[in-house]
C-alpha cells in the first residue's frame, strides 16, 4: 500500500492507522495534530488505511484543527461537568477562536465550582483518555435513550431521516456532537475557566 505524504511516497505493508504511521510527525509536530485528510476526505486520527492514497494532517494552526480542538475541550468539560455537577446542563452559547462563552441551566456560575470543573478536566486531559467515534442505529440510541433517560444528541434522533447516530465514548461518558473530536483527551494543553457575569469564559491559550 502506498501513502502520499508531503510530495514523498510511503509504503505501508499493513493496515494501520493514520495515528500509527505518522506517530513520529505527530509528535514531533509544532502544533498538536488533531485529525488528517485523506484522499480529500476527513478522517479521524485512529482511521485504519487499507487502500492507496493521499494523507495531510491537520493541527491547530489551521481553522478547522482549532474547530476540533475546542470542541474535544467541550466534550472534556462536559464530562467534569457530569462528575461532579450531574444536574446541571452546560450550554455552548458562541465561539471565539481562542474562547468560548458557556452558560449553565440549574446553578448558578460560581467560581469554587470553575476551579473544581477545572481541575477536574485537567485530570482527564492528564490521563490521556481514548475518546471512542461509535455509529448508532437508531434502534440502539432508542434502547439508550429509554435506559438511560439522557437528552444528549436527542435533537439527532429526533431527526427522523438520520439512520446513524453518532456518539463519542470516553471511560463511562458519551455525548453527541455534530462535527468530528479529536481521539484522545490529552490534546488539550492549555486552558482556563474564568467567571463572567452569568457565564463562564473559557479560554484556550496558543503557548507552544
Amino acid at each position: 500500500m502506498n501513502i502520499l505524504y508531503n510530495g514523498n511516497k510511503i509504503e505501508v505493508k499493513e493496515k494501520l492507522s493514520i495515528a500509527d504511521i505518522f506517530k513520529d510527525e505527530i509528535k514531533n509536530s509544532k502544533y498538536p495534530v488533531v485529525g488528517a485528510i485523506f484522499n480529500n476526505e476527513y478522517k479521524r486520527l485512529d482511521f485504519i488505511l487499507t487502500e492507496d492514497g493521499e494523507v495531510s494532517l491537520i493541527d491547530i494552526s489551521t481553522e478547522d484543527g482549532m474547530k476540533i480542538y475546542r470542541r474535544t475541550l467541550i466534550f472534556i468539560m462536559a464530562k467534569a461537568f457530569e462528575k461532579l455537577y450531574p444536574e446541571v446542563k452546560v450550554r455552548v452559547n458562541y465561539q471565539l477562536s481562542s474562547a468560548m462563552f458557556c452558560t449553565l441551566d440549574d446553578m448558578e456560575v460560581e467560581e469554587k465550582m470553575l476551579k473544581n470543573v477545572q481541575e477536574e478536566m485537567q485530570e482527564i486531559i492528564n490521563k490521556n483518555l481514548p475518546i471512542i467515534h461509535k455509529e448508532l442505529t437508531r434502534n440502539e440510541a432508542e434502547k439508550l435513550y429509554e435506559e438511560h433517560n439522557t437528552s444528549k444528541g436527542r435533537l439527532q434522533l429526533d431527526l427522523q431521516q438520520n439512520d446513524i447516530i453518532n456518539m463519542y465514548y470516553c471511560e463511562d461518558y458519551y455525548n453527541y456532537f455534530y462535527d468530528d473530536i479529536a481521539i484522545n483527551t490529552g490534546i488539550i494543553v492549555c486552558f482556563e475557566l474564568v467567571k463572567y457575569d452569568s457565564r463562564i469564559f473559557t479560554k484556550i491559550f496558543e503557548s507552544y
